[in-house]
């Protein structure tokens, strides 16, 4: 099962994503392409619009950053909603500012985009840019570079007859404007420090993030400057020293350069490259589909067993607040259940109402019901490889319920059965790979050199995910893989998001070392899905 595999920056952020379904919508289609799969309710006019748009940006992408892997890409899950009512079925309480998000850290990678909202593009090529930056053939970048990166292209312009990127970013403009005093300091910028104090709030940190990319790529000279300090960085590096000979600048006297750079006219391109028109086969959701689209999502993301919300070492809650959200989490989850049985009983018999309700019974802690619901769609021709790997989760769970070893073995060895053939079905899920490591966690001789290609194909097919990437890291670990173990988990620890997934990813970089945790050095957390993450 050895796979070639690429080692690149992810970051991302994990939602719980539950609410009620809304009403059945018989137009929804699905339009896909090399790179994309999106699915709208939307004409079909409007879809391939979306999606030559997409493609372009992502040809853009291609054109100045080329990406040499030697296996396929598994193409990203984009869905579009109509409006404030469909965000909040697809994440209820979002915020009402928020015109999308995209999701790497749970079952699947996929984007959610308001169409009725201006800046859906800005917000879908930012987390685009962070989703195509995974997968290109270098190690992990600095923090502000990722941000800077994502929003430098975020505001790209992608017409049929012309594309422009590098154009104004009015937020971050706006935060840059409020005086020189509100800066933060270069060295706190570079070293992807903040301080408690919050004199330099998270906004801020990201509007300095873009302004620095936007400096560096407006001359040759400087995209190269930006190229050496990148690659010491890589290197182990000091950040500050490693920018200083790269620029020959202190860091006052860089932060007044970018400070004078952003008063005057900025640099915008207007590449003049031949971007060949995508391919786009669309065709149309069935009814039960089409009624399950959000469900489908959010089923899918939510986890089976509920991990208490992490302090983000920023939000001050009281007892009675974190209480308060713990009851809405339960309350969200009951009906998140309640509605999935309730809304694949309407669609008897059909393929994907018994997907939905055997998660439904996953998620209320029933595998065994779970199970039964999909044995019509798990017979031995079977080459379903959804109910698949779906079955083989939940003899997983079974088995870890097991208090008889033999039995629980066994249960384990019967689940690798349904994840191979799950496998053979669809060889780019990388959720199918995350389920053999599960199985074989629980076996004796774990983690082997197998557990390792199956592990490092999961992170080839997904370099996104954090999870992949601490699974990995784990079973390096394991083997005395220190070198390896921090290399995988570089794009995790230095995120720019703090969170459960960024404190494994330092703990463990630090074991590796032989070293203590430092804490205090992740830079500000700001709402992904407000601000682009």
């Amino acid at each position: 099962m050895a796979v070639g595999w690429i080692r690149a920056l992810a970051l991302g952020v994990a939602l719980l994503l539950v609410c009620a379904a809304g009403p059945v919508r018989a137009d929804w289609l699905r339009a896909e392409t090399d790179h994309f799969i999106v699915y709208g309710d939307a004409s079909e006019g409007d879809i391939r619009a979306f999606v030559q748009r997409v493609e372009r940006f992502d040809g853009l992408l291609r054109a100045y950053y080329p990406i040499e892997i030697d296996h396929h890409i598994p193409k990203l899950e984009i869905f579009l909603a109509r409006g404030r009512r469909d965000m909040e079925r697809v994440y209820p309480g979002l915020s009402g500012g928020v015109a999308g998000f995209y999701d790497s850290n749970s079952g699947r990678i996929y984007a959610v985009v308001d169409t009725r909202v201006m800046t859906g593009d800005v917000v879908l090529f930012h987390e685009y840019a962070h989703h195509f930056m995974f997968q290109m053939n270098s190690n992990a970048y600095p923090s502000w570079f990722v941000e800077g990166f994502a929003e430098y292209y975020a505001t790209a312009e992608i017409q049929p007859n012309r594309i422009q990127f590098g154009r104004h970013h009015p937020g971050r403009v706006s935060a840059l404007n409020l005086g020189a005093n509100s800066w933060a300091r270069m060295e706190d910028v570079l070293t992807w420090r903040y301080t408690p104090s919050g004199r330099y709030p998270a906004y801020l940190y990201y509007a300095q993030a873009w302004a620095m990319t936007h400096y560096f790529m407006s001359t040759p000279e400087r995209t190269r400057m930006l190229g050496a300090y990148l690659a010491a960085v890589i290197r182990g590096e000091n950040s500050v020293e490693a920018m200083q000979a790269a620029t020959g600048r202190t860091p006052e006297q860089l932060q007044n350069d970018v400070r004078m750079y952003m008063s005057g006219p900025i640099n915008i391109w207007t590449p003049q490259i031949e971007l060949p028109q995508p391919e786009i086969a669309i065709s149309r959701l069935t009814p039960a589909e089409a009624a399950m689209v959000w469900l489908d999502i959010r089923l899918d993301n939510t986890d089976v067993i509920e991990h208490p919300e992490e302090e983000d070492g920023q939000t001050r809650k009281s007892e009675a607040q974190k209480a308060r959200e713990a009851r809405e989490r339960v309350e969200r989850r009951a009906e998140l259940i309640r509605t999935s049985f309730a809304t694949a009983a309407r669609f008897p018999a059909d393929r994907m109402s018994a997907l939905v309700a055997a998660r439904a019974h996953r998620l209320s802690h029933d595998p065994e019901a779970g199970f039964t619901e999909l044995e019509p769609l798990i017979g031995e021709d079977s080459t379903d490889a959804d109910a698949l790997r779906l079955a083989g989760a939940m003899l997983i769970d079974l088995a870890k319920k097991e208090t008889d070893p033999e039995a629980a073995v066994g249960g384990r060895r019967a689940a690798l059965r349904y994840l191979a053939r799950a496998l053979d079905a669809d060889p780019l899920d990388f959720r199918i790979y995350v389920d053999l490591n599960e199985a074989r966690r629980g076996l004796s001789g774990y983690p082997n050199d197998n557990d390792l290609s199956t592990l490092e194909a999961a992170n080839a097919l997904s370099p996104q995910s954090f999870e992949v990437r601490l699974r990995l890291a784990q079973a390096y670990l394991a083997r005395g893989m220190n070198a390896e173990t921090i290399l995988i988990l570089q794009p995790v620890a230095n995120s720019p998001h703090r969170g459960r997934y960024t404190r494994l990813a330092r703990e463990m970089t630090a074991a590796a070392r032989g070293e203590s945790v430092a804490v205090d050095d992740a830079p500000p957390n700001e709402e992904a899905a407000a601000d682009g993450g």
